[in-house]
């Protein structure tokens, strides 16, 4: 399968997720075992009383991109686990990065990385949050081979 059938594909499965519209999350890419979205920092959506980025906003996003990466080997998944880092923090008009990993693919759970950051200016990315998660195979997904 090439990378751009497969990102069409699962961003048309993520496409009937209300909660991730809302949230505002774009699926850039997507390789095999690797997804990268991001998301746009808004203060009326994201941002907690101190008006930085509510903790639980960039948690949304990492949890999001491990389930998208969860799809590009071939899985439909619920969290199991996540435990997040925070590391630093944006405010409103900054957009969050997440690229998330799998890290082992096994019959019944994925275990995955995420990383969070913003792009600085001179290409450099300033780390927001670093993520591991558990994830529990529900089914697996025939449109996405587990290796392309």
């Amino acid at each position: 399968m090439d990378k751009e059938t497969c990102l069409s594909i699962i961003q048309d499965i993520f496409s009937t997720n209300e909660f991730v519209k809302h949230c505002g999350i774009i699926i850039d890419d997507v390789e095999c075992g690797v997804s990268h979205l991001h998301m746009d920092i808004k203060s009326d959506i994201h941002t907690n009383l101190t008006g930085y980025v509510h903790g639980g906003a960039l948690n949304t996003l990492a949890n999001t991109a491990v389930g998208v990466a969860c799809c590009t080997v071939g899985a439909r998944t619920v969290t199991l686990n996540i435990t997040t880092d925070f590391i630093s923090n944006l405010q409103a008009g900054h957009t969050a990065w997440a690229e998330s990993r799998v890290k082992h693919r096994g019959h019944s759970t994925i275990v995955l990385t995420c990383d969070i950051f913003e792009k600085m200016p001179d290409g450099t990315k300033r780390p927001l949050t670093h993520s591991i998660a558990s994830m529990y195979v529900k089914a697996d997904d025939d449109r996405v081979p587990k290796k392309w």
